[in-house]
């Protein structure tokens, strides 16, 4: 791997894969004039991160778990389901998680979420699974994020960690993975390792069945 850095420039590079820059010294306002809605791009403590664009997997399975949690919100009245590039801020720090479920009447000031999250879903990639499995997971408990979904692909592993449990971890790697944030919410993990994914209309139908 090689490691290229020049001024406040640096950037981990595996030719051909992803990669995750890092922009040091960079103020917040600085970031709001960098950062739009076609960037993944995120503010930690004066250092802005800039994602390389998902692949296939990591998308297909953000987007499965976006259509689940955005109809059991809908039907249940819980919150807002945001994915992709949208931010929350918690104090001068800002996050794109792969997906959120923001408390109901959150404010949205310049196109940012102003509350933490009920509920943070991270999909470990390539480029990123140091950084979710790190550092990011450490801010996300320090900010108070109410729970915390890591799913492993690879491992065939979800490890989610709750806030009201001191962030203590649990491994699920089959059988159903709960939600205490949301409450009723639920998926079965081995619906990640498949491959095509599970119907989401038959996954939706199970989740309602078991509720």
């Amino acid at each position: 791997m090689a490691v290229a850095t020049r001024a406040r420039i640096q950037v981990d590079i595996k030719p051909f894969h992803p990669y995750l820059l890092r922009l040091y010294g960079v103020s917040e306002a600085e970031f709001e004039s960098l950062a739009d809605e076609d960037l993944k791009a995120e503010y930690l403590d004066g250092v802005m991160i800039v994602h390389s664009p998902a692949g296939f997997s990591h998308e297909d399975r953000q987007a499965f778990l976006l259509s689940l949690l955005r109809l059991y919100a809908e039907v249940h009245g819980i919150g807002r389901v945001v994915g992709g590039n949208a931010l929350f801020r918690a104090g001068r720090r800002q996050f794109a998680p792969d997906v959120m479920v923001l408390p109901p009447h959150v404010p949205i000031v310049r196109q940012r979420a102003e509350g933490i999250p009920l509920l943070v879903v991270e999909v470990l990639s390539e480029s990123t699974r140091d950084y979710d499995l790190g550092e990011k997971r450490r801010l996300y408990r320090e900010v108070g994020v109410g729970e915390l979904w890591l799913v492993d692909v690879e491992g065939q592993v979800v490890v989610v960690e709750r806030r009201g449990r001191g962030y203590e971890p649990e491994e699920i790697h089959e059988g159903w993975v709960i939600s205490e944030a949301v409450p009723g919410f639920r998926i079965r993990a081995e619906w990640l390792w498949q491959e095509p994914l599970p119907s989401v209309l038959e996954c939706w139908q199970a989740i309602s069945s078991a509720g």
